[in-house]
């Protein structure tokens, strides 16, 4: 079962201390699953008077933190405020009638889909994406839902993965699984894998933008 944390163990290297190290990886486990899941949106949040709203970027009133008991490998994944302490659980969008600690959670979750679908895509010959429908079809995998976060990261996957990697080369050697789970066991492989994933999702992603665009000149025309 998919798990939002993370297990690793740092392995020895005498140049830099293990508990430097491991504060390391983990500021870069989850700014890297932050920043995809979180960097492009906005919320309502109450001014210093409290009479108005005000728009927002998410990651400048919450970040992501790690936590786990001292002697336990695995860490678990925490909304925080800035103060440090956990993010107010309450606190409505008004602009958008949604409950803001809701839905950072389910784009922490459409996040891990998204990168289960890259491990799909990296071992597909192809895949078809519907914009307009949100599906994806894989070639062994079948089509699928494909939520809108989904579709807006793609672009942004392949760079993500590449910084994630260049944050992650100063910790190694280490031991990294993502989500508990054996696919996600991060390594040179694991990368190269994501990667491949990655640009054929980006390639399909593309490819639709431009088939829809043709689409709507072609109505555009014939409506002319």
């Amino acid at each position: 079962m998919t798990t939002l944390g993370f297990r690793y163990r740092i392995r020895q290297n005498t140049d830099v201390p293990r508990s430097v190290r491991a504060d390391n990886l983990e500021q870069a486990v989850t700014g890297w699953l932050s920043t995809l899941a979180w960097s492009d949106w906005t919320v309502t949040s109450p001014s210093e008077d409290k009479t108005t709203a005000l728009a927002v970027p998410f990651t400048s009133i919450a970040r992501l933190q790690s936590a786990g008991a001292p002697g336990n490998d695995f860490r678990e994944l925490n909304i925080m405020a800035f103060d440090g302490k956990p993010f107010y659980r309450e606190l409505i969008d008004d602009e958008h009638g949604t409950n803001i600690y809701d839905e950072a959670i389910d784009r922490l979750w459409q996040t891990v889909q998204l990168l289960e679908i890259t491990t799909d895509a990296a071992h597909n010959d192809g895949a078809v994406i519907d914009i307009g429908r949100h599906r994806i079809a894989l070639a062994e995998e079948g089509t699928t839902s494909l939520p809108p976060l989904c579709l807006d990261e793609i672009p942004r996957l392949p760079d993500s993965l590449n910084t994630f990697r260049s944050k992650l080369r100063p910790v190694w050697p280490a031991d990294l699984t993502l989500f508990e789970t054996a696919n996600f066991t991060v390594d040179d492989g694991w990368f190269d894998m994501m990667s491949q994933g990655a640009a054929a999702l980006d390639d399909a992603y593309w490819h639709a933008q431009r088939h829809g665009l043709a689409d709507a000149r072609g109505q555009h025309r014939v409506q002319q």
